[in-house]
């Protein structure tokens, strides 16, 4: 089965996108590892995936790769970032929280 392709941001301004962008970040690579994990590890659809970076989770989000050790240069890099995040269990509460929040919107 097909992944489907990460929609666009809405939020060029702000959100994960806006972050990324401010922060020197590669964005489009960025922005499509992080929608790619978040849709596979929470059934998200395209538009979810998307209206969850754009909103403040995302620009947190972004805020939250500058831990990545030499920074969120790969897909590799950030996908491993966030599996790391995802396995404590205050960042887990946190993503779950926002999750919910995507989906209920």
């Amino acid at each position: 089965m097909k992944k489907p392709k990460p929609l666009p941001t809405a939020n060029h301004e702000w959100g994960f996108w806006g972050t990324s962008m401010q922060s020197g970040y590669d964005a489009p690579m960025a922005w499509d590892a992080t929608s790619q994990f978040f849709a596979k590890e929470f059934s998200l659809t395209p538009e979810q995936t998307r209206d969850l970076l754009d909103a403040r989770f995302g620009r947190h989000l972004a805020d939250d790769l500058s831990f990545i050790e030499g920074g969120p240069t790969t897909p590799k890099a950030i996908i491993a970032h966030l599996k790391r995040r995802l396995a404590d269990p205050k960042h887990r509460s946190w993503f779950a929280r926002a999750v919910r929040e995507a989906k209920s919107a």
